[in-house]
């Protein structure tokens, strides 16, 4: 691939990533539209046509990492675990 093609494809790239960015925040303005009127309405399930929304309460239980590493550092190192990976990245 020449230069004159790769400043193409990075420049169509960043064009995508930008639409990408515009999109998902059409969509998360749609989805509080939603999302506040389902609350407004005193509602955490609803059906309108063939629709089904949900605005639940969820709660998960995660690892407290950082008191467990500021208790007992010794254990919290002995279950740390490396990954190594790739990351793409066009600035």
């Amino acid at each position: 691939m020449n230069t004159e093609k790769l400043l193409h494809t990075i420049s169509e790239y960043n064009e995508y990533s930008k639409m990408l960015s515009e999109i998902e925040a059409i969509k998360n303005n749609l989805a509080d539209t939603l999302k506040s009127y389902m609350t407004s309405e005193g509602q955490d399930v609803m059906t309108i046509g063939n629709y089904k929304l949900s605005f639940i309460s969820v709660s998960r239980t995660d690892l407290d990492r950082k008191r467990l590493e500021a208790e007992n550092n010794g254990i919290y190192n002995q279950y740390l675990k490396e990954t190594t990976y790739k990351r793409f990245s066009v600035v």
